[in-house]
């Protein structure tokens, strides 16, 4: 009986502490100022993005987000101490001149002065010359379902021996998708021209980083993705390859580290990752992001669909497209490029390859 009595007094006791959390407060709150910009050796302009990251709030999505900068006094610095001024064309937004274009072998430094005083500067960092790819290339892999043909793709950065060298990779799918013109309106009424071919850029966060430790002076191997066979549209595939600093490189991936912790016993403790950026009037103050200094080749690839394709393979495609309807061609508009249910819809064309 002693013990039913204790046991019913402990329940009574538990559920006498439950509480309502009715306010709540993160204990991380931080007013760090985030900074990415970059310098590389193509056509300006560059830019400068500012924010300053504020407490959580649940009621306010703006905060979690951060809050711009605005009225910075944002510079670059080269090696010689030539300053290029950058103006603010958004809120936290800046850029430079479109006739400032980087230099290779130059250095650059990043210089902002806030307009509550803080001034916040970036390591002086060399522009390195950018990498060079020996093969960006595919081939074609039939297989006895369509579902399972595609283009094995191929890239390769040809490293040089006499440096060490280490290099981020971005990979940028362009991918082609055709809707159906609708039926034209009745004489004598004009037929509008139709626009059924546009352009989708699906976001990709996932860089590749590689390293010339062990391999130096080598041909080095991109790891890419094959691109399925599955339609007949146009598919490009863009790879901007970064010759960087070995801080640059470090930064990157302990963001890719911690980007992929799985929750194993053995992954890395999640950490606040600080860039080349810091406060010099206010060391208290901090810091996050990056201003990446690097040399940057940008290469498209175009998948050809008809070119030394078996028939045998190109029919079982055109079969699976009845079924699967890659093409969206039961939606029907004059201008795909408002169909707003594609997602990464960019339009009509691609961007320019800008050099």
């Amino acid at each position: 009986m002693k013990k039913i009595y204790l046991f019913l007094f402990l329940i009574g006791w538990l559920t006498s502490c439950e509480t309502e959390l009715t306010d709540f407060e993160v204990s991380n709150q931080t007013n760090a100022i985030v900074v990415y910009g970059e310098v590389n050796n193509l056509s300006g302009p560059y830019h400068v993005r500012l924010n300053k990251a504020t407490a959580y709030d649940p009621y306010n999505a703006s905060e979690y987000i951060g809050k711009p900068i605005t009225k910075a006094q944002v510079t670059i610095i080269d090696g010689s101490d030539n300053v290029f001024e950058m103006v603010e064309i958004q809120e936290g937004y800046y850029e430079t001149s479109p006739l400032f274009k980087g230099i290779t072998g130059q250095k650059y430094q990043l210089k902002i002065n806030t307009a509550d005083g803080k001034v916040i500067e970036s390591d002086l960092a060399e522009l390195k010359s950018p990498a060079t790819l020996n093969r960006f290339d595919y081939t074609f892999v039939n297989a006895e379902k369509a579902l399972n043909m595609k283009f094995n793709v191929r890239a390769e950065l040809k490293d040089p021996a006499e440096t060490e060298d280490y290099y981020f990779i971005k990979r940028q799918d362009f991918i082609q998708f055709i809707t159906t013109c609708p039926e034209p309106p009745p004489p004598p009424a004009p037929v509008p021209v139709c626009y059924s071919k546009c352009w989708q850029a699906p976001f990709n966060s996932q860089p590749v980083l590689l390293k010339d430790f062990l391999v130096n002076g080598r041909n080095i191997p991109i790891p890419i993705n094959s691109v399925g066979y599955k339609d007949y549209t146009d598919w490009v595939i863009q790879l901007d390859i970064y010759s960087v600093s070995k801080n640059i490189y470090n930064y990157w991936q302990r963001l890719e580290d911690q980007r992929s912790v799985g929750g194993g016993i053995f992954d890395k403790i999640p950490a606040q990752i600080v860039g080349n950026l810091k406060c010099i009037s206010d060391p208290r103050q901090e810091v996050l992001g990056i201003f990446v200094v690097g040399g940057v080749d940008k290469q498209r690839l175009v998948i050809d669909r008809f070119t030394n394709i078996p028939t045998d393979a190109y029919n079982k495609m055109v079969a699976d497209i009845g079924i699967f309807d890659y093409r969206f061609s039961k939606l029907k508009l004059w201008d795909c490029q408002t169909a707003g249910f594609v997602e990464y819809n960019i339009g009509r064309n691609l961007p320019p390859l800008l050099q």
